[in-house]
């Protein structure tokens, strides 16, 4: 083979590949020049979208755990209610603060006292005003507590039955502190429905409770001050007069025993000595 022909091709095979490779470059350049630009606005908007999405992570996070925090410091109820609004972003935290307010309401209605006695400070009592103010809002709080419950199991009330179900209880309690027994049977009947085969226990507790609502709805005959006994009257005790007292002396003297190896004193004269 002649080395000055192979030197020839491969010199031809080194300059198409120059020419090739500065085409392609030529191309890119191009490219660059035309789509560059989009592509790297493309670019620079998914990395602004991942930072973006990142910080707000972050701050619902923090966010989070402040709701939290402050649940866990709240104890009256209008404070829990007032966290429900403040952080309603959260609603998870929210659905416990509603549950918790409305029952420390129901704890005031069947105790009587608005706020229980601390040391010297008296307890404040429910009147007739306050009491239906208590059982309004407690009723409100169960409500919306289990609506937030069933937003956040996606709408299916099943899947929210461990707040669905105490909100239940709760209410039929709040109607029998109104009197509406019919209202808290129907509410007891839809927990024991609720409950079924999943919670059985929870289930019997409803019946129970459902079942007993009828025995408080039978009002209780109370008799008559005609029907209860008379109070017997206790007998008054005779003073004894001067002469019964003294008598009853002289007796006490006479029946008295004397101690044993005393002999009794003689009221005889000795006699004397032959005489």
């Amino acid at each position: 083979m002649d080395p000055k022909a192979t030197d020839k091709r491969r010199l031809q095979q080194v300059q198409t590949q120059d020419l090739t490779e500065s085409r392609l470059n030529d191309d890119f350049v191009y490219w660059l020049k035309k789509n560059g630009s989009n592509y790297l606005l493309v670019v620079l908007l998914a990395a602004c979208a991942a930072l973006g999405y990142n910080f707000w992570q972050r701050k619902n996070v923090e966010k989070s755990s402040v709701a939290w925090s402050e649940l866990a410091q709240a104890t009256l109820p209008e404070a829990l209610e007032q966290l429900a609004k403040d952080h309603a972003e959260v609603p998870q935290m929210a659905m416990i603060a509603l549950l918790s307010a409305a029952d420390r309401r129901l704890a005031q209605i069947r105790s009587g006292e608005l706020t229980p006695k601390l040391g010297d400070t008296p307890a404040v009592m429910l009147d007739d005003a306050s009491r239906k103010i208590a059982q309004d809002a407690a009723d409100e709080d169960y409500v919306k507590s289990a609506e937030l419950a069933i937003q956040v199991a996606g709408g299916k009330r099943e899947n929210a039955i461990a707040i669905v179900l105490p909100t239940l209880f709760g209410r039929a309690a709040i109607c029998e502190s109104r009197g509406d027994f019919t209202g808290a049977k129907n509410f007891l009947d839809e927990a024991a429905k609720l409950a079924g085969d999943r919670w059985p226990d929870f289930a019997k507790l409803a019946e129970w409770r459902a079942a007993e609502t009828l025995t408080l709805a039978t009002p209780v005959q109370m008799p008559s001050a005609a029907q209860l006994p008379a109070k017997p009257t206790p007998a008054t005790p005779v003073a004894p007069t001067g002469d019964d007292l003294f008598q009853q002396l002289i007796q006490e003297q006479t029946t008295t025993t004397p101690a044993s190896g005393d002999a009794p004193a003689s009221t005889s004269p000795a006699p004397g000595n032959g005489g």
